[in-house]
Protein backbone atom coordinates (compact mmCIF):
# COMPACT_ATOMS: atom_id res chain seq x y z
CA UNK A 1 0.00 0.00 0.00
CA UNK A 2 1.86 3.50 -0.96
CA UNK A 3 1.25 6.07 1.64
CA UNK A 4 0.30 9.65 1.15
CA UNK A 5 3.24 11.10 3.16
CA UNK A 6 7.08 10.08 3.46
CA UNK A 7 9.40 10.32 6.60
CA UNK A 8 10.48 14.28 6.34
CA UNK A 9 7.19 15.67 4.99
CA UNK A 10 5.85 18.69 7.09
CA UNK A 11 2.65 17.88 8.11
CA UNK A 12 -0.58 19.38 9.73
CA UNK A 13 -3.40 17.56 12.06
CA UNK A 14 -6.53 18.03 10.30
CA UNK A 15 -8.70 18.98 13.21
CA UNK A 16 -6.32 21.17 14.97
CA UNK A 17 -4.97 24.41 14.03
CA UNK A 18 -2.13 24.17 16.51
CA UNK A 19 -0.60 20.87 15.98
CA UNK A 20 2.33 20.43 13.25
CA UNK A 21 4.74 18.29 12.77
CA UNK A 22 6.84 16.34 10.88
CA UNK A 23 7.07 12.58 9.93
CA UNK A 24 9.43 9.86 11.20
CA UNK A 25 8.07 6.82 10.84
CA UNK A 26 5.35 4.69 9.41
CA UNK A 27 4.22 1.71 10.27
CA UNK A 28 1.28 -0.73 10.13
CA UNK A 29 -0.55 -1.50 13.47
CA UNK A 30 -2.05 -4.77 14.29
CA UNK A 31 -4.88 -4.31 12.69
CA UNK A 32 -3.31 -4.13 9.13
CA UNK A 33 -4.07 0.17 8.79
CA UNK A 34 -1.13 2.65 8.12
CA UNK A 35 -0.13 4.43 11.16
CA UNK A 36 2.51 7.51 10.93
CA UNK A 37 4.37 8.58 13.91
CA UNK A 38 4.96 12.67 13.87
CA UNK A 39 7.12 14.77 15.70
CA UNK A 40 5.19 17.47 17.03
CA UNK A 41 7.11 21.09 16.33
CA UNK A 42 7.95 22.84 19.55
CA UNK A 43 6.62 19.78 21.96
CA UNK A 44 9.38 17.24 21.07
CA UNK A 45 6.57 14.35 21.43
CA UNK A 46 5.51 12.24 18.95
CA UNK A 47 2.00 11.34 17.98
CA UNK A 48 0.18 8.26 16.14
CA UNK A 49 -2.05 9.56 13.49
CA UNK A 50 -3.94 8.01 10.82
CA UNK A 51 -3.80 9.22 7.24
CA UNK A 52 -6.72 10.87 7.28
CA UNK A 53 -6.01 12.96 10.43
CA UNK A 54 -3.03 14.57 8.73
CA UNK A 55 -2.83 17.38 6.01
CA UNK A 56 0.08 18.36 4.34
CA UNK A 57 1.69 21.42 6.18
CA UNK A 58 -0.23 24.74 4.39
CA UNK A 59 -2.87 22.46 2.99
CA UNK A 60 -4.89 23.04 6.46
CA UNK A 61 -7.21 26.04 5.34
CA UNK A 62 -7.52 24.72 2.49
CA UNK A 63 -8.64 21.49 3.59
CA UNK A 64 -11.25 23.54 5.97
CA UNK A 65 -12.76 25.64 3.31
CA UNK A 66 -13.46 22.84 0.92
CA UNK A 67 -15.02 20.85 4.11
CA UNK A 68 -17.33 24.14 4.12
CA UNK A 69 -17.96 24.18 0.63
CA UNK A 70 -19.14 21.23 0.53
CA UNK A 71 -21.77 21.15 2.91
Amino acid sequence: MASKFSIGDKVDQAFSNHAEGTVVAIFTDLAGEQRYAVEIFGHRTIQIASEGSLVAHGNLALQSHASRSST
